[in-house]
């Protein structure tokens, strides 16, 4: 079921090597492409210093658009060379000097580069059960989908998504039905409670995907619903968190994340802020309307009279 997806690969990650030109070339080349991208809210990291570990790169990449090395480097790296007499691959960025090419048409290059790399992303789901459920009585991941149905509604969640990701995961506690035995599980963050628990043991489990999260209170979803949400993601987005048109609050349980957005999440916790909604209001993240067509697959139950109108459909 699941694509397997290298961690340690580090060209899976917008990492590019700063190879040749005069120190007033890099300068010129580093500060001048900041303001671009800074005019296209991507967030830029540098890493100045020589032989930089793999875990520093990676986790400078996890919360930055872009991270640029300029010292020496021992491990594969996009790469980037600046000025004459460089030999390239079809894989190389070239930037020969502001007498040839300007920055700004440079950087519409690597623009298409870094979209490249977020498009080879991997989109993981995440499901998550293990909510109180005081107001329905019983674990809603376990209700069934009609009324004399054996399948429970985390198990149409499942067999719906299944086929439209990269990789799956079920986040929370509680019994699962038998089909889904095998199922690879993740385990809450000890002592923390609520769905932010869910969403981050996820991200903090598979760091190098983007995450699909569903809650498995919502019975209407579809795969229409799913395919807009992850159509919608880009270059510069850590978040897709839709709201319907008349609301003035987001979905965030159904709901699309990328890895960046992991470190906002900590940061929540750490924070002691555990509602995983406030996350909207970050720059980063989307917040767009939800289409009229699709609107139902929001919808979720909380209560046996909202239950039983869900199953008569």
């Amino acid at each position: 079921m699941d694509k397997l997806y290298q961690t340690d690969q580090l060209k899976a990650f917008p990492i590019f090597h700063l190879i040749g030109g005069s120190e007033a070339q890099r300068a010129e080349f580093i500060g001048r492409l900041r303001e671009i991208l800074d005019s296209c809210h991507l967030d830029v990291g540098i890493v100045s210093r020589s032989l930089p570990q793999r875990y520093e790169l990676s986790s400078l990449a996890r919360e930055s658009d872009l991270v640029l090395v300029e010292g020496s480097a021992n491990c594969s790296l996009h790469k980037i060379y600046i000025g004459q007499g460089h030999e390239l691959t079809v894989d190389d960025l070239h930037w020969p000097g502001g007498n040839i090419q300007t920055i700004e048409d440079f950087s519409e290059k690597l623009l298409e580069k870094l979209d490249i790399i977020r498009e080879q992303v991997p989109v993981w789901a995440c499901i998550l059960i293990g909510g109180r459920s005081s107001r329905m009585g019983e674990p809603k991941h376990l209700l069934k989908t009609t009324e004399g149905s054996d399948q429970t509604w985390v198990e149409r969640v499942v067999r719906l998504v299944e086929p439209l990701v990269d990789g799956l995961v079920v986040s929370g506690r509680g019994e699962l039905p038998q089909s889904l035995y095998e199922m690879q599980r993740v385990p809450d963050i000890p002592g923390v409670a609520g769905p932010l628990t869910g969403v981050l043991s996820a991200m903090r489990w598979q760091p190098a995907v983007s995450w699909l999260v569903i809650a498995c209170d919502m019975p209407f979803i579809s795969a229409e619903a799913v395919n807009w949400l992850v159509a919608g993601r880009r270059l510069g987005c850590w978040g897709r968190v839709p709201r319907l048109v008349e609301a003035d609050y987001c979905e965030p349980l159904f709901a699309w994340y990328d890895g960046k957005a992991a470190h906002l999440l900590e940061e929540q916790l750490l924070s002691g802020n555990l509602r995983i909604g406030n996350i909207a209001t970050h720059l980063k993240i989307d917040t767009p309307r939800i289409p009229e067509s699709l609107r139902s697959a929001w919808q979720n139950v909380n209560t046996p009279e909202q239950l039983r109108a869900a199953q008569q459909g």
